[in-house]
């Protein structure tokens, strides 16, 4: 495949992926825009014009051998084309509409043997037609800006006027089509739309570059018919709808007339209401106040029986006082690195806070807090040489009942 053919196609996909963003940015953001109450769905008939630029956009072998190989031996001119259509809505989502698109594709050969050639180009289709905006969203309704896509099957009208190849059979040929394309509608007013979209037609023949044979092809197909070619075209266009008839009118809401209010009951006299007893007096729970102490092993934060024994202790305050609650803090000794020792003082906090969830006491009653080394009840600081029981000291998960 030459440079200038990858450049065009990477230009055409361009186009198509920026219709594509644009409409699906531009369009989608209506839904915000959307009333309580939807319209009614817009079914009137549309008659279309458009006209534009159509080239001919090369051959493309549909064989299992060449893996849908895609070429075009000519350079292929820009020429005028035109089309119309008659369409009839059948919801916010889907139409049917018959078109018309007619043009005469052109172009060069890029190597030596072959002539420019020249085909007439008439095609009649029946397009199913998409507003992808209403299909993928919620809200259904009259958009402004909607991006639909067509897909449809028609016949094509093929003239050959000047031929690539003096052997070319000539037609005038009918061959059938598929219709591919997308594109951008604004509305302008309520009965008439802007249209500007691109269409592919891939037609059942390798007659639109003037080249028709039944034979076993040279070149770029050996032991390959010609019969497995298949060509296209595309028609990029700008046009403009106009529906006939009135606008569907929003159905006028019925306002049910104002019930006549009751008269109001003559209210009684109020009586004296007592003033409300005193509040109880607050007494203060005996635990408030006490501290609970759990050491560790050294590097370790797993509970042993003795501490089971305390926190069981504590459990039974924290059930037969619920309206109290706890602060605990967790503690490492100095020896280890400070980070370590701070994720150590976390895994032992989160023992005693397992310990007593267990337990059945709400998580919600505990602020636990991890300190790692930073608060030692002694000396035995970094460099400070102490016993193992003044570092035991400093092992420790410390709990403050509080109200």
């Amino acid at each position: 495949m030459s440079i200038n053919l990858k450049l065009s196609i990477m230009k055409k996909l361009s186009l198509v992926v920026v219709m594509f963003l644009a409409g699906y940015a531009l369009s989608f953001a209506q839904d915000t825009q959307v009333k309580e109450e939807a319209p009614p769905v817009d079914k009137r008939w549309e008659i279309g014009i458009n006209a534009g630029v159509t080239n001919f956009t090369g051959n493309t072998n549909i064989s299992k051998q060449s893996l849908w190989n895609h070429f075009n031996h000519f350079n292929s001119d820009l020429n005028f084309g035109y089309g119309l259509f008659v369409r009839k809505n059948f919801t916010s989502v889907f139409a049917l509409e018959g078109a018309y698109n007619g043009t005469t594709l052109t172009g060069t050969p890029k190597t030596t043997g072959n002539k420019a050639f020249k085909s007439g180009v008439n095609e009649f289709a029946l397009n199913s037609v998409w507003n992808m905006n209403n299909l993928f969203s919620k809200n259904k309704f009259d958009r402004k800006i909607y991006w639909y896509t067509k897909l449809g099957a028609g016949m094509t009208h093929v003239n050959q006027k000047e031929f690539s190849l003096p052997e070319t059979v000539q037609g005038p040929w009918r061959f059938w089509t598929v219709p591919v394309g997308t594109g951008l509608v604004f509305r302008l007013t309520d009965n008439l739309k802007l249209d500007v979209g691109t269409q592919y037609s891939f037609v059942n023949t390798n007659n639109l570059d003037g080249v028709m044979q039944y034979a076993v092809p040279k070149g770029d197909y050996p032991g390959y018919l010609i019969g497995q070619i298949r060509e296209s075209y595309l028609y990029t266009h700008a046009g403009l709808t106009f529906s006939l008839g009135k606008k569907p009118a929003k159905p006028v809401p019925v306002v049910e007339p104002p019930k006549p209010q009751p008269k109001p009951e003559p209210k009684p006299e109020p009586k004296p209401v007592p003033p409300p007893p005193p509040p109880p007096a607050h007494v203060t729970p005996a635990c408030v106040g006490q501290i609970f102490k759990v050491y560790f092993a050294y590097d370790k934060w797993d509970l042993n029986a003795t501490s089971k024994t305390e926190l069981d202790r504590l459990a039974k305050e924290m059930k037969e006082n619920p309206t109290v609650n706890l602060e605990m803090k967790s503690h490492t000794d100095s020896r280890g690195p400070a980070s370590y020792n701070m994720k150590l003082s976390e895994k032992r906090g989160k023992s005693v806070l397992d310990y007593l969830t267990a337990k059945g006491i709400s998580a919600s009653r505990i602020n636990a807090q991890a300190f790692g080394e930073t608060q030692l009840v002694n000396k035995c600081k970094d460099g400070v040489k102490c016993t193992e029981a003044e570092h035991q000291l400093n092992r420790r998960t410390e709990t403050l009942v509080i109200e």
